[in-house]
């Protein structure tokens, strides 16, 4: 699961997207229409005009997931922290963490020498075992 902050620039990044298709749609779609009514209705043989009952449906098929969209981001930005809380809180609850942080480095820093002496006297089993296979060969090789 990503943090908050990234899925917002995610949720961002999917609206951006959804803007460029539905322009592209609008504007590869569209029906020519005049501005005004003097004007003669113009025409492109290559362009691909959805009916105006399609058009209608993808625009707001198109609309309907760009407010979506845009609530869920309105969501992820309520759920950030810092909203609704003072700047006392939050820099009491950073202080708490910092401690937390310190301690639970001190605890690793603990587990890490630890994990050194059992290495070292576990190195030093295994040259005193070494040693007296060696040994014994040695006094049966003599024999």
């Amino acid at each position: 699961m990503t943090d908050r902050l990234t899925q917002l620039q995610i949720c961002l990044d999917q609206m951006m997207e959804q803007f460029c298709a539905t322009l592209n749609y609008i504007d590869k779609n569209h029906d020519f229409e005049p501005v005004n009514e003097h004007e003669p209705k113009m025409s492109d043989r290559h362009a691909t005009v959805a009916s105006p009952e399609e058009y209608s449906n993808t625009i707001d098929e198109l609309s309907t997931d760009i407010i979506l969209k845009t609530r869920q981001i309105n969501k992820l930005i309520d759920s950030l922290p810092g909203v609704d809380v003072s700047t006392e809180e939050q820099m009491h609850k950073i202080d708490i963490l910092q401690k937390e942080l310190v301690n639970i480095e001190d605890k690793k820093i603990a587990a890490v020498k630890e994990k050194e002496l059992l290495q070292k006297e576990v190195n030093d089993v295994i040259n005193v075992f070494v040693s007296g296979i060696a040994e014994a060969r040695h006094e049966t090789a003599i024999e």
